[in-house]
């Protein structure tokens, strides 16, 4: 992994401030991996791209514009919890493994990507912490709801 994109998935981690609660989910910043001819990927915090907004108020997620020969690679946002929201499977049927960033209760931060493997919708985590067993059965809800959606195959890992 390049030093600058380590640099911003530590500023995010930053912005995951809160930790997960029973709260109704938070949305605190979201933004687009963006690769660019000649150069390494750069992770760029969208202060318009809401992706909760946005994936429940419209049948299908838009990332936005960006500039010739850019391309984007992914979503991510930092959230108060690492579960994704009941619509959030639009941004990766668009096309984009969604990166989720969430503090625990401890202040410890958990990473997670949301995406499309060997045909199969699955939520996958990155990092040193994994999921609790109870993060596991609220995965799955969310990956068996959206089944119908994708009409993929679901797997949580």
């Amino acid at each position: 992994m390049k030093r600058g994109i380590l640099g911003a998935i530590l500023g995010l981690q930053v912005l995951a401030m809160a930790p997960a609660s029973a709260d109704a989910l938070k949305e605190f910043r979201c933004g687009r991996t963006l690769v660019m001819p000649g150069a390494s990927l750069q992770l760029v915090v969208d202060d318009q791209l809401h992706v909760l907004d946005q994936t429940s108020a419209s049948a299908k997620f838009d990332p936005g514009p960006v500039p010739t020969g850019v391309a984007i690679k992914s979503i991510f946002c930092a959230r108060s919890d690492i579960v994704p929201a009941p619509s959030d499977y639009k941004v990766v049927q668009a096309g984009y493994p969604l990166t989720i960033f969430a503090r625990d209760a401890s202040g410890r931060t958990r990473i997670a990507v949301l995406e499309l493997n060997g045909g199969q919708l699955r939520l996958r985590s990155v990092g040193e912490l994994g999921f609790t067993p109870e993060m596991v059965s609220r995965i799955q809800a969310f990956l068996d709801a959206s089944l119908p959606q994708m009409g993929k195959t679901a797997s949580a890992r």
